[in-house]
C-alpha cells in the first residue's frame, strides 16, 4: 500500500512492517493486540506521505504533475497483486463455501476490483470484529478501497496548485491549507459518524481521509521542519513508536473507531516519519533492520493474502486453533513471498510495463479478469439451479399416483 522508497527510507518499509505485523496478529487472534486494525492506520500515513512526495519532487523537477504517469505508477503498483488474490479466493470460495456464500463472495470481488469495497461494507453496516458473523473473505480490501478513493482526488488537487501557483513556497502553503482543511474536515465528520453511524466511519473514505492527510501535510512540510538534535529525534520516535504500540494493546474490539481513538497511531507515525527526515534516530533505527526491511517489502502482498487464507483455510485444518493459526499465517506468508517475486517485482520494475500505455492498460484488464471469475460463478450457480429444478421436477413426476 503506497509508492515504494525503501532505498531512501528504510526505516518506512520498518514502519510497513509494524503494520501489516499489527493487522495479521490481530486477525490471527493474538489477545494482546486486540486494536492491532491500527495497522490500516499507519499504512494510511506512511502512503499519505509517500505519494504527496513523490507529487512534490515531480513537480518541482519538472514543473508539472503528470497524472496518467500517476496511475500508471498506481497500475503497476497495486493491481496485479491484487487482481490475483481477487480471483483465487473467488475461485477457492466457490469449491470450499455454500454456492450462497460463494454468490456473496464474488459480488464483494466485483466491487473489490474497483476499490469499491469500503463503500460495500458501510451499506451492509458489516461487523468487522463480529466473532459470531461471517465475514468476507475480502473484507479488508476496503483499505484499498479509501486510498485509491483519496488518490482519485488529490494528485488532480496538487497538479491544479502546480499549474497555478508557479512559486515553490506559494505552492506549498496552498497545498498545506488544503490539507488542513481536508483532515480537520474528516476527523470531524469521523466524530459525527461514530455515534450515528459507526460502519460507516469505520470503512469510509471522508472518516479516514484525515489520516491520509496528516502524511500527506508532513511531506508537504518536509523541508521546513527544524534540524533536530539526533537525540531529540531520538525521542520523538520512541515516542510515536510507543503511540502505535500502546493503540495496538489499549485499544479493542469495542473501541469507537477511528475518531480520537485513531489519533494515538496517526500522530504517532507521523512522528517517527518526521524523526527519520534526516534518517532513523533512537529506536527507529530497530525499522531498518534486514528481517524489517525483508517484511516491508512483502507488507503488500501480505495483507492481501493473510485474511483470505486464515479465513477459508481455517476449517479445512484439523488441528488445535492456535497451532492452526501458525501453519496459516505461515502459508499466507509464503503465498506473500511468492506474490512478491512472480507478480509484485515483475509487474512494477519491468521494463515491458514502463511506458505509461501499458501500464493504463492494467486497470480494464484487472476488471476484466474479475468479471470473469464473477460471472464464471454465477453461471455454475444457474447450472445448479436448472439441475436443482429438474430434479425436483423428475421426483414430482416420480410421485404422483396414476390417474
Amino acid at each position: 500500500m503506497g509508492e515504494s522508497r525503501a532505498a531512501a527510507r528504510l526505516d518506512i518499509q520498518g514502519l510497513r512492517a509494524v503494520a501489516v505485523g499489527l493487522v495479521v496478529l490481530d486477525h490471527a487472534g493474538v489477545a494482546l493486540l486486540g486494536g492491532g486494525y491500527v495497522g490500516v492506520d499507519v499504512f494510511f500515513v506512511v502512503s499519505g506521505f509517500l505519494i504527496t512526495s513523490l507529487l512534490l519532487r515531480e513537480a518541482e523537477r519538472t514543473g508539472r504533475v503528470d497524472i496518467a504517469a500517476f496511475y500508471a505508477r498506481r497500475a503497476r503498483r497495486i493491481l496485479p497483486a491484487a487482481t490475483v488474490t481477487l480471483v483465487a479466493t473467488v475461485a477457492v470460495a466457490t469449491m470450499l463455501l455454500p454456492l450462497t456464500r460463494a454468490l456473496r463472495v464474488a459480488t464483494d470481488a466485483g466491487w473489490s476490483a474497483a476499490f469499491l469495497a469500503n463503500v460495500r461494507f458501510a451499506r451492509e453496516g458489516t461487523d468487522y470484529f463480529a466473532a459470531d458473523a461471517l465475514p468476507s473473505p475480502l473484507q479488508h480490501f476496503w483499505s484499498l478501497g479509501v486510498e485509491e478513493q483519496f488518490y482519485v482526488v488529490w494528485p488532480v488537487l496538487v497538479a491544479l496548485l502546480v499549474a497555478v501557483a508557479t512559486r515553490r513556497e506559494v505552492r506549498r502553503t496552498a497545498l498545506a491549507v488544503a490539507l488542513v482543511v481536508v483532515a480537520a474536515a474528516s476527523f470531524a465528520w469521523s466524530l459525527h459518524q461514530l455515534d450515528r453511524a459507526p460502519a460507516a466511519a469505520y470503512f469510509s473514505t471522508p472518516s479516514r481521509a484525515w489520516e491520509l492527510a496528516v502524511g500527506a501535510l508532513l511531506a508537504v512540510l518536509a523541508d521546513r521542519l527544524p534540524r533536530l538534535h539526533p537525540s531529540v529525534r531520538g525521542v520523538l520516535a520512541a515516542a510515536g513508536l510507543a503511540a502505535i504500540a500502546g493503540s495496538a494493546v489499549l485499544l479493542g474490539p469495542q473501541t469507537p473507531f477511528p475518531g480520537w481513538a485513531a489519533a494515538p497511531a496517526v500522530l504517532g507515525t507521523a512522528a517517527v516519519l518526521a524523526a527519520g527526515l534526516p534518517g532513523p534516530a533512537g529506536p527507529a533505527r530497530l525499522l531498518t533492520t534486514r528481517p524489517m526491511v525483508w517484511l516491508g517489502d512483502l507488507s503488500y502482498s501480505l495483507y492481501l493474502w493473510h485474511w483470505p487464507v486464515l479465513l477459508l483455510g481455517a476449517p479445512l485444518l484439523d488441528l488445535p486453533a492456535a497451532s492452526g493459526t501458525v501453519v496459516l499465517v505461515a502459508a499466507a506468508t509464503g503465498l506473500a513471498v511468492l506474490s512478491h517475486r512472480f507478480v509484485e517485482a515483475p509487474f512494477r520494475s519491468g521494463r515491458w510495463w514502463r511506458p505509461t500505455r501499458r501500464s493504463l492498460a492494467l486497470w480494464p484488464a484487472a476488471l476484466a479478469a474479475t468479471a470473469t471469475a464473477v460471472l464464471g460463478v454465477h453461471l455454475q450457480a444457474d447450472r445448479t439451479t436448472d439441475r436443482l429444478v429438474a430434479a425436483g421436477a423428475a421426483f414430482d413426476a416420480a410421485t404422483v399416483p396414476p390417474e
